[in-house]
């Protein structure tokens, strides 16, 4: 198996091949032949090695053989590059994929999750790209699905796919998933990714032949909401394909260690870094020009008209339109459903609630014999 591995540090770059390679030229965009993805993932910390274990686990079980996998380390010690090293050797690869170390030294203190990202992205070859953090995991079809809707559909830049959110929790080192829940689903097109982000990071895969190179970056300024921003240029510029969202293609894990406050857990320090990112992203989105075509321009029409129709309908009296009515509840109860759906945990206590007021409301309701 071929694994270059290259350090970084203070700004120089020293490079150690651990096996011969006939140096190549890098190209800012792969030829059309090209059939190689390109996975980048970042590490930052030795102790997260058996959150990465699973991640790069994960890739060598892909359906799609064509890998190149390029892990960023964080201020990698010897001992950490050899650990990452060692992960990667011992998984079961089905095809060698061409193997990739880098690691760069930064400041005590600094977040370094975009410039890792951004080195990644220099260093890699493939016409496909892709990103997965070292807690994370792509399901067995999730490359080959997602790369086959961009050979299908040759006008899309980025292909999207579902996830799943495992939540994890430790006992006696090891960690356990313990729930499984569908949370990213308030969100089907693009303009949806506008109001908010519902795509992570690993359930997508990006063709680098429809977008210029000069697009693929991660801003410094946003963690850690690079990843939303980073769509957000893309959304406002290239078309995405969002047919496969109903198939889950990743996993998206939850611990105490995300960089999101996601848990009970999280530190003041990660709230405010993110309430910091969330206002910067409202910024730039008042300043944000999106090319629109115009097939979407009259549908997004389309969608005013009817909500327009809706609006009137609803302020005709109910009494003399009671099928409006009953069409308006079904409607909003169906749209409740479904927004719940994708929290089962959020709709056992609703449902609870919900049950447990009409029992109050009956109680205390006035009987016939009262009135």
């Amino acid at each position: 198996m071929l694994v270059e591995q290259e350090i970084k540090q203070n700004g120089h770059n020293g490079e150690v091949k651990l096996k011969p390679e006939t140096s190549k030229k890098k190209n800012s965009r792969p030829p059309a032949e090209n059939k190689t993805l390109s996975v980048i993932t970042r590490c930052h910390k030795q102790e997260r090695l058996p959150f990465l274990e699973e991640a790069i686990f994960s890739l060598s079980i892909q359906e799609w053989t064509d890998l190149e996998v390029v892990v960023v380390i964080q201020n990698g010690t010897d001992d950490f590059v050899r650990d990452v090293r060692e992960v990667i050797l011992h998984q079961p690869w089905q095809k060698e994929p061409k193997i990739k170390i880098h690691t760069i030294e930064f400041q005590p203190g600094t977040d370094g999750r975009s410039t890792l990202l951004n080195y990644g992205i220099t260093h890699s070859t493939g016409r496909y790209l892709a990103f997965l953090d070292d807690d994370d995991v792509v399901y067995q079809h999730g490359y080959t699905t997602l790369i086959h809707k961009l050979m299908e559909d040759r006008g899309a830049a980025i292909a999207v796919g579902g996830c799943r959110v495992a939540r994890t929790s430790q006992k006696s080192n090891h960690w356990y998933i313990s729930t499984k829940e569908t949370p990213f689903t308030a969100g089907r097109n693009r303009y949806d990714l506008f109001r908010d982000n519902f795509i992570p990071i690993h359930s997508y895969v990006i063709d680098r032949e429809v977008v210029s190179a000069s697009d693929l970056y991660f801003d410094d300024e946003m963690p850690p909401l690079e990843d939303y921003d980073f769509l957000l240029r893309l959304g406002s510029k290239y078309e995405f394909d969002f047919s496969k969202l109903d198939t889950f293609v990743c996993e998206y894990r939850i611990h105490n260690s995300n960089s999101l406050p996601y848990t009970i857990d999280a530190t003041q320090e990660q709230i405010a870094k993110h309430q910091r990112a969330y206002q910067l992203i409202e910024e730039k989105k008042k300043n944000l020009l999106c090319l629109i075509p115009l097939q979407d321009l009259i549908k997004i029409r389309e969608q005013e008209t009817q909500q327009e129709k809706r609006i009137e309908e609803f302020q005709t009296p109910f009494s003399e339109n009671p099928q409006i009515f009953r069409k308006i509840l079904v409607s909003l109860g169906d749209k409740i459903y479904y927004f719940f759906k994708g929290y089962p945990r959020m709709e056992k206590q609703m449902s609870k609630i919900v049950h447990y007021g009409w029992k109050i409301y009956q109680q205390k309701k006035p009987s016939s014999s009262d009135e």
